[in-house]
């Protein structure tokens, strides 16, 4: 064989190395335009959301936490019931740091609110900062009752489920005979205006006994068809309408207490005002040289006397508006006498002043916590920014060791509650 006879096997030889050395620069560079493809998308910056977007996120995610945590309050007391207190240690303690993150949210989202014009990065750093605690305490809430749930569903089977729904059902209507009875005398004794967190309370609870019965025959029905069916969401629908119901007639038991407390309250505060009275005329005679400052005096007293001679002749009963008049009232004559009252006067004045002042803010809390409860579903973040506004007024107010700094927080809180109550009545009157 010649060098001839070789040619043929060389150059095809060739052909094929040159084709693998196109195709491999073609496969280079095609990774390479992939990486750099793959590099470009990862240092573009994504596009940033709108402050305004990111705001109302946050209060879309404020409602959803606030009501989860309620009817995670509300699921706790009833696993204590059926399962115990150890057995419900973690869940109570996962509720209390839920509502510690749902505290720091509602105070950033008072700080969106207020009266000072917030830059454009501190809505989205607050707002943010919203998202994430609400999340946070929605897992939290949303975890702890999913368990209570799975171990509910183990440990009970339908058949039983439904004998306590039977006799959870008597023995709230039962309790409804007794809640219609309270709420006939409650009108008879107290103005409408006291009582509107309230109102309708049976009838509400009545109706959710009504759908819960029906759920538990279909569920009943359902098991006497077949040993297993699927009546699970069925026995849940009841035990949410019976819950529900249970909730109403308690509000109905709260709020006579809290009447009952009231009068109590009031009680006290008239005695505090007649003892004001006694001892700014006193105060007026000896002490009050300046004479505008005597006429303030005296002007304020006037006023007092009005508010206590009202609150004394009420009918029908009001006492949580006649202790706001008799909070209102005591501010008034107090800022009279300042200028003539030593130091160690105003003191002992606010340390006296403090204990009506702290009742009343508690008095005003507890009615917009009732009435938001009652009618959470209508409720936006407003009312409920509010309302956790003045429980930390109230808190700090406790702590603080200055008596005047404390009176004059405990009365932030009150006006903080009562915005509170006023704009879940509106928003309530509105989602009809």
């Amino acid at each position: 064989m010649d060098g001839f006879d070789l040619l043929p096997s060389a150059i095809v030889l060739g052909a094929v190395l040159l084709t693998l050395a196109a195709a491999s620069t073609v496969l280079r560079r095609r990774g390479a335009k992939q990486r750099t493809a793959e590099a470009q998308r990862r240092t573009v910056a994504p596009a940033r959301v709108p402050a305004d977007e990111l705001v109302k996120r946050a209060n879309i995610q404020l409602v959803q936490m606030d009501d989860a945590i309620r009817d995670a309050a509300d699921e706790l007391e009833f696993a204590r019931a059926e399962f115990g207190d150890s057995a419900v240690h973690d869940f109570a303690d996962a509720l209390a740091t839920a509502k510690e993150r749902a505290s720091e949210a509602f105070a950033l989202k008072q700080r969106l609110d207020d009266s000072v014009i917030d830059t454009e990065q501190e809505q989205r750093d607050w707002s943010k900062r919203i998202l994430s605690l609400s999340d946070s305490a929605l897992a939290l809430v949303t975890t702890q009752t999913r368990a209570v749930t799975d171990r509910r569903r183990a440990e009970t089977a339908a058949p039983d489920a439904l004998t306590r729904l039977k006799d959870g059902i008597d023995q709230a209507r039962a309790r409804l005979q007794l809640a219609t009875a309270t709420l006939a005398e409650l009108h008879d004794a107290y103005d409408s205006a006291a009582l509107r967190s309230v109102e309708g309370a049976d009838d509400r609870a009545r109706r959710a006994l009504d759908e819960a019965d029906a759920a538990r025959e279909d569920a009943a029905q359902a098991l006497s068809t077949a040993a297993v069916a699927p009546v699970a969401k069925d026995v849940q629908r009841a035990e949410q309408l019976l819950r529900d119901a249970v909730t109403r007639l308690d509000s109905v038991d709260r709020t006579r207490d809290a009447l009952r407390q009231a009068r109590l309250d009031r009680a006290t505060a008239l005695d505090s005002a007649r003892a004001r009275l006694d001892d700014a005329e006193e105060l007026r005679r000896k002490e009050a040289t300046d004479p505008d400052a005597a006429q303030r005096i005296a002007d304020a007293e006037k006023r007092m006397r009005e508010t206590v001679a009202l609150a004394e002749t009420r009918h029908p009963a009001h006492p949580a508006a006649d202790i706001d008049a008799l909070d209102a009232a005591t501010t008034e004559l107090d800022h009279a006498l300042a200028t003539a009252r030593t130091a160690q006067q105003r003191l002992d004045s606010a340390r006296e002043a403090l204990v009506g002042a702290l009742a009343i803010a508690e008095s005003h809390i507890r009615q917009a916590s009732e009435l938001i409860s009652s009618r959470r579903a209508g409720v936006g973040t407003d009312a409920r920014t509010r309302l956790a506004a003045a429980e930390r007024e109230l808190q700090l107010a406790r702590l603080e060791s200055d008596p005047v700094a404390a009176l004059d927080g405990a009365r932030r809180a009150a006006t903080l509650a009562t915005d509170a109550d006023a704009l879940a009545r509106y928003d309530t009157m509105h989602a009809r």
